[in-house]
């Protein structure tokens, strides 16, 4: 991968801990272009996803500069704390997120609304899904932590360009095939002690592809009608208060442990950490992650 490699470590203390409430559910798209998933209730998310929050407010402070009348499309937006962050920053007209799981944009709707914020349904990959006036309407556009869920990429930057105005700005983060999350989850989907309960119900990983990347580029962006303006390879750091609130995001972003049985889920929470351990995505003790490997990738429509 010759993609610039930008080794940037965040470090948050986690504060906050509630159990799970509620069963999760998993979400196949019809039209067979998109895996998506609620890995957890969407109040459960909300209060494990300070890692995905911290990590993305950094590179938005790092890469995108907010002008006067920016309109910003969030795809992906899960439960919306991106959404309500951006729109407090000075220069942001408004923003819309969208997301796939109706439950999430109704939590979205409600715990995280503001009056230049709206949420929708739509799969990013879909543009069937996304709304005529949405075309060309956006200045800038996010999508942080969601292509990796997305079998056909294209399709969802083709989708996204459709949104942007002339010369508009795009901010992605998506996990590639080396990073330890990735690794992580490919090990416990074929892990024979557990597939048999994950049958046709295994979340699938598409991570970004690095024979893509190049020497800050992409093929794959470029054959999208967007000029790569920056392209870099991250890895981030969390820290948690104690291994049980560690569990508690490993739940948040694995949904493999909503198929397993309850007597079970202790069992499969050790197998988990080891091979967390083994990929590095967690330290020894339990106590942080790293997410190596992530691409951050900015990019303009041409």
């Amino acid at each position: 991968m010759f993609c610039g490699r930008r080794v940037a470590a965040t470090f948050v203390t986690v504060h906050r801990w509630r159990l799970l409430k509620g069963p999760s559910s998993f979400v196949r798209v019809d039209h067979g272009r998109t895996l998506t998933m609620d890995a957890t209730t969407a109040d459960h998310y909300s209060r494990n996803r300070s890692f995905q929050q911290s990590v993305g407010v950094k590179v938005l402070q790092q890469y995108l500069r907010w002008e006067g009348g920016d309109t910003v499309l969030d795809a992906g937006c899960g439960t919306g704390e991106i959404c309500t962050y951006i729109s407090q920053q000075p220069g942001v007209a408004s923003v819309l997120g969208f997301d796939v799981s109706a439950e999430f944009v109704s939590f979205a709707s409600q715990y995280n609304s503001a009056p230049n914020v709206r949420y929708d349904v739509a799969d990013v990959s879909d543009i069937s899904t996304y709304k005529p006036e949405w075309e060309g309407a956006f200045s800038k556009a996010v999508c942080l932590y969601v292509l990796h869920w997305v079998r056909d990429k294209a399709a969802a930057l083709r989708a996204i360009h459709s949104c942007l105005t002339s010369r508009g700005e795009i901010l992605l983060l998506c996990d590639t095939e080396e990073s330890s999350f990735n690794q992580t989850s490919l090990i416990m989907a074929s892990h024979p002690k557990w597939q048999p309960y994950l049958g046709e119900f295994v979340p699938i990983v598409f991570p970004w592809p690095s024979g893509d990347l190049g020497k800050n580029r992409s093929r794959l962006m470029q054959e999208c009608g967007f000029e790569v303006l920056s392209c870099h390879i991250e890895q981030n750091h969390q820290h948690f208060e104690s291994k049980a609130k560690l569990k508690e995001w490993l739940r948040a972003v694995f949904p493999h442990l909503n198929y397993i049985p309850q007597d079970r889920q202790e069992e499969f929470f050790h197998d988990l950490l080891e091979v967390a351990r083994d990929t590095r995505l967690a330290s020894t003790d339990a106590l942080y992650i790293e997410v190596t490997a992530t691409l951050v990738l900015h990019a303009r429509k041409l």
